[in-house]
């Protein structure tokens, strides 16, 4: 939900609809921007299988996630309710980026996975 809030700038403008967040149980207001890099990068692998697991728990400091499937198997991503109905299906070689802090999930039709990723997060 976004708050309004009204900051005076130079030019005699405003910039409004600001997000309430906790980060490190500190309320704060914050503007979402398309911002380049980022403080800290963490990389890893991830074996989903036909149970739906967590790909990366949410990280409200997250700037974006890359995720590679390496496997042989295609793989649905998702939030937390993942199926491979209704997730977003990365076939084998490809790769994807998304910009956000939530839960990300991954399930296969059939077999194990390989998804290596690449987080970006302050």
């Amino acid at each position: 939900m976004a708050d309004n809030i009204t900051l005076n700038t130079m030019s005699g403008g405003s910039v409004t609809a600001t997000d309430e967040r906790t980060i490190n149980s500190i309320t704060v207001h914050v503007q979402r921007v398309g911002e380049l890099g980022s403080l800290t990068l963490a990389n890893g692998q991830v074996a989903p299988t036909g149970t739906a697991a967590t790909l990366l728990a949410a990280r409200e400091t997250r700037k974006r996630v890359t995720f590679l499937n390496a496997g042989t198997v295609d793989v649905y991503i998702g939030i937390a309710t993942v199926t491979t109905a209704n997730g977003f299906k990365l076939v084998p070689g490809a790769a994807m980026t998304l910009y956000t802090v939530v839960l990300i999930q991954a399930i296969t039709a059939s077999g194990t996975g390989a998804i290596h990723y690449l987080e970006e997060y302050d």
